[in-house]
């Protein structure tokens, strides 16, 4: 059986021939999960052309596997654009009121899987895995096993792109499960929101990684005592403590991490799309013009035409309020870099510039008085 990464440079020499990778850093992107704040993938793929910067294969999760599949399947951005922003919420989102006055909380979804089928249908390309333009890969979790499936692999390929962006989208709760040969599939980002761990298995030189889950130095929308939102909270919640493992053990110099600052959105918003793609438009510039992987392939016109000068973002810096520091160490368990130093009554940074910092924000959102405070990101 072929591997993946033997499949992903097999695809990669057939749209280069000759080029060596010297030349062209082989580049895999990964767009992560994160609901309506995924238009924010928008302002990416726009930024992207702008920078110049190409991909090989795109990994998606939940909404990512959505705009990652329109791009793998060759739409130009422009009609990514027009399609996902005509969508509206009822589009996606229509209530099982019969099943629910019948069956009540023996229903298996909120809302009607078919009508979210329907709109993927008209948005999503008609084809297979095979017949994508750029190799494409998303993920969804078996409930039976808890395990994790990367449709587009050898093995998991006899699928439609339609069924798995569904299976991929699907929250559990939210939407019917996708069945699949006796399994029921749901919504990639449980476990995996930002799959930079699969995207190394397929060797690329480069992984551009868009991370739009919750972190606690950005402002959080505003939760409702409510049943609804404290169950998209708390798996907002899970998903931060995933992805922040992921950052931990993943990201090193070959990965360039953008984080768009979407995180005042609701995963439900659909009132924000032209701010949250500008958003993700700017951080991408941002973090690809300064990244020491990257900056090297915008073209010196592009930056000398950019509004702000360039700022390398190859550290991140680290402060810390001792007035607000009870010197409990938490800053020093959750970091994976040893740049906190906790003794005595305070904790010291021992690392004011940081650059081996993974931008997973843990020391930041662990911190219970709020003291820690990072820049430069």
């Amino acid at each position: 059986m072929t591997a993946p990464k033997e499949l992903f440079q097999t695809a990669y020499s057939l749209r280069h021939p000759g080029q060596r990778t010297q030349h062209r850093p082989r580049t895999v992107l990964v767009l992560g999960g994160g609901g309506m704040r995924g238009m924010a993938h928008l302002g990416v793929l726009r930024a992207l052309r702008t920078l110049g910067i190409e991909y090989d294969a795109i990994v998606g999760t939940s909404i990512g596997s959505l705009v990652g599949a329109m791009a793998a399947g060759g739409y130009p951005l422009e009609k990514i654009e027009q399609l996902v922003g005509a969508v509206q919420k009822e589009d996606y989102f229509r209530l099982n009121f019969v099943k629910f006055l019948l069956k009540g909380t023996r229903t298996r979804s909120m809302y009607r899987g078919d009508t979210f089928r329907d709109s993927l249908r008209r948005v999503l390309p008609d084809t297979s895995f095979a017949k994508m333009k750029v190799p494409f890969y998303c993920n969804a979790v078996r409930l039976e096993t808890g395990g994790t499936v990367f449709w587009g692999t050898p093995g998991m390929d006899d699928i439609s792109i339609l069924d798995a962006v569904y299976s991929s989208c699907a929250l559990p709760g939210i939407f019917e499960p996708f069945e699949k040969d006796g399994f029921s599939y749901m919504d990639g980002g449980m476990v995996d929101s930002v799959p930079i761990r699969f995207a190394k298995t397929l060797n690329p030189d480069l992984i551009i990684a868009v991370d739009l889950s919750l972190k606690g130095t950005f402002k959080a929308p505003d939760y409702k005592n409510k049943m609804l939102s404290t169950l998209y909270r708390t798996f907002e919640i899970v998903e931060e403590v995933l992805v922040e493992q992921t950052l931990h053990m993943h990201v090193d110099y070959r990965v360039a991490l953008i984080q768009p600052k979407v995180a005042h959105t609701s995963r439900f918003d659909f009132d924000k799309v032209g701010e949250v793609v500008s958003a993700g438009e700017d951080e991408t510039i941002r973090v690809l013009t300064s990244h020491a992987a990257t900056r090297d392939l915008v073209q010196p016109k592009v930056v000398e035409g950019l509004a702000c000068p360039v700022t390398p973002r190859d550290f991140v810096s680290v402060r810390i309020d001792t007035a607000r520091c009870i010197g409990c160490g938490m800053c020093e368990v959750v970091c994976e870099t040893d740049a906190f130093w906790a003794h005595g009554d305070k904790a010291t940074v021992r690392k004011l510039s940081n650059y081996e910092c993974t931008r997973d924000h843990a020391c930041a959102r662990n911190c219970p008085t709020d003291a820690i405070s990072l820049g430069n990101l």
